[in-house]
């Protein structure tokens, strides 16, 4: 029960920080400074994106939220789809043009060193 309330309190200070004008105009700056899906271009498509991403879950950690460095543009499908699956495997399944998958961390890439 204990964790539960940890979570559900972390849920809820993230949820303010996305709710914030501060990200509402960080967000909008980073979109044109960076308007395309960084996941795409790493497949050789040319797709704009629509979603800031936090490279690093930041898991209501503050400072971690904050740091732009930590920030990619996604398309909402790469966001909802690749991105998710990489968080949840622990390495992204996308390939590149060359149908190599572009994570080392994906298990073809150990087994190839």
């Amino acid at each position: 029960m204990k964790n539960q309330n940890r979570l559900s309190f972390w849920m809820k200070r993230s949820n303010r920080l996305y709710d914030s004008a501060r990200w509402r105009k960080s967000r909008a700056r980073h979109l044109s400074e960076h308007p395309l899906c960084v996941l795409c271009e790493r497949q050789g498509i040319t797709k704009a994106g629509d979603a800031v991403d936090h490279i690093v879950e930041h898991n209501g950690d503050y400072d971690l939220f904050w740091d732009e460095s930590n920030w990619q543009t996604l398309c909402r499908s790469c966001h909802s789809g690749i991105k998710r699956r990489q968080e949840h495997n622990g390495y992204s399944q996308a390939a590149g043009v060359d149908g190599m998958p572009i994570d080392a961390n994906h298990p073809w890439n150990k087994e190839q060193k």
